[in-house]
């Protein structure tokens, strides 16, 4: 709790859901925050569906079904990597247009709430951290980061060429934000956006069906490995140090 507790509050200080599917609108939480802690200021960058941790998305975010009204928002989260989730859950609670109360609860501790002001402009028109209407934005060329093994992706419709070697594949967007790729008829990963400049190709285990790959009301939560990669014409990284420039 205490590490993933201090990681989620400084979560980017170094630069700059999953729901079960993305709104029409971001969620509340998405965006640039100024934590108030008793120790001074700490930044939070929340993308509709990753807790970002020094400039990189790490920590996933799950809605739990039943907890949420119009001002509550209540998530299981499951760190990069993890094969399941993580014992450590998150409430936001709306105080106002542009401020929250935060909580992080692991089970069987205390739970550990401060109150947050939004940096960023709610639900501004291409908003770096949303997911919405950038499916587009899969295509093309990504570079990897100090959370993947590969150093150059480019992701078509038909081929996927990782650091040189090209794949035959199809792909189709599963839901907003995200893409199946197929390999020989078989789902070999799915590459997400995880809002920013960043995306997660996420490689499946053997076993995986086609039904599981488009199933949008249950997650596969395991995967053989999860990689980080950058679009590396991206400015949002440079749009997020400026929000985080703005905390006092």
């Amino acid at each position: 709790m205490k590490a993933f507790a201090k990681a989620a509050t400084i979560a980017t200080v170094a630069t700059a859901s999953f729901i079960a599917s993305a709104q029409a609108e971001s969620p509340f939480h998405t965006g640039v925050w100024q934590l108030n802690e008793t120790n001074g200021p700490q930044g939070l960058v929340v993308s509709d569906w990753l807790i970002f941790e020094y400039g990189l998305p790490k920590h996933w975010l799950y809605r739990r079904a039943g907890t949420n009204d119009e001002n509550q928002f209540d998530f299981f989260t499951r760190t990069l990597g993890d094969s399941g989730y993580t014992p450590v859950e998150i409430r936001v609670y709306r105080t106002g247009k542009n401020s929250m109360k935060y909580t992080i609860a692991e089970k069987g501790e205390k739970p550990i709430e401060v109150t947050a002001v939004r940096l960023s402009i709610a639900n501004s028109a291409n908003s770096c951290l949303s997911v919405e209407k950038k499916g587009k934005r899969f295509f093309g060329n990504w570079v990897g980061t100090s959370s993947s093994t590969l150093a150059q992706l480019n992701v078509g419709r038909n081929k996927m060429t990782i650091d040189g070697k090209v794949h035959n594949i199809s792909t189709e967007e599963v839901r907003v934000g995200r893409l199946g790729i197929i390999k020989r008829g078989k789902p070999i990963a799915f590459l997400t956006d995880a809002g920013g400049d960043y995306a997660v190709l996420q490689w499946f285990k053997p076993g995986v069906t086609i039904e599981q790959m488009r199933d949008k009301e249950t997650e596969v939560l395991d995967f053989k490995s999860e990689e980080v990669v950058r679009n590396p014409s991206g400015s949002c990284d440079r749009q997020i140090a400026f929000r985080l420039n703005a905390m006092k």
